[in-house]
C-alpha cells in the first residue's frame, strides 16, 4: 500500500515522490517486525505535501548539523578540561561521550527522511551547465572601456 507519510492517506492513482529507504527508515522497520506490528507500507510524499515536507527535511538537517558540532564542542572541552587538569579519568570521558551521543539523538525527533527527486525535476550539476553552454555575461558585470579610436592623419 502507498502511503503519503505527510498526510498518512493513500496515494494510489496520485502524484508522489518516493521517499528513500534509509537507516533510520530501516531500523524502525526492523523494530516493528520484531514487535511484530510491521505493516511495511510503501513510504511516499504526495504532490501537495511535498513542499512542507521539503521545508522539514530543511530544518532536520540543520538541526542535525547543529547537534553534531554541538557535540564535537562538548567532547573537545571535556577531553581539553582533562588534560589542563593534569589527570585522566576514565570516567568524565566516558560521560563526555553520553553526553554527546544524547545531543546527536535529540534532532531524531524531528525526523524528516530524504525524498528521491526524479531525474527530470532535479537541476543539473552546476560544473556541467559550465561545460555546456558559455555563461552569459551578466548585466551586472563591469563593462569594459572601449579604447578611443585613432584618428588617421
Amino acid at each position: 500500500m502507498k502511503i503519503c507519510i505527510a498526510c498518512e492517506k493513500d496515494v494510489e492513482g496520485m502524484r508522489a515522490v518516493r521517499v528513500k529507504d534509509d537507516r533510520v527508515i530501516r531500523f524502525f522497520r526492523s523494530v516493528k517486525k520484531t514487535l511484530g506490528i510491521a505493516r511495511m507500507n510503501d513510504l511516499y510524499v504526495c504532490e501537495v505535501d511535498l513542499p512542507k515536507h521539503q521545508e522539514r527535511r530543511k530544518s532536520f538537517e540543520k538541526s542535525m548539523l547543529f547537534a553534531v558540532v554541538l557535540a564535537g564542542i562538548v567532547l573537545v572541552l571535556v577531553v581539553i578540561m582533562l588534560l589542563l587538569a593534569g589527570r585522566f579519568e576514565v570516567w568524565a570521558l566516558v560521560s563526555a561521550l553520553i553526553i554527546s551521543g544524547f545531543i546527536l539523538l535529540l534532532p531524531f525527533f524531528r525526523y524528516a527522511p530524504a525524498v528521491e527527486i526524479p531525474a527530470a525535476v532535479r537541476p543539473p550539476p552546476p560544473a556541467l551547465l559550465q561545460a555546456v553552454a558559455p555563461v552569459a555575461p551578466s548585466p551586472l558585470a563591469p563593462v569594459a572601456k572601449e579604447k578611443p579610436k585613432k584618428r588617421k592623419r
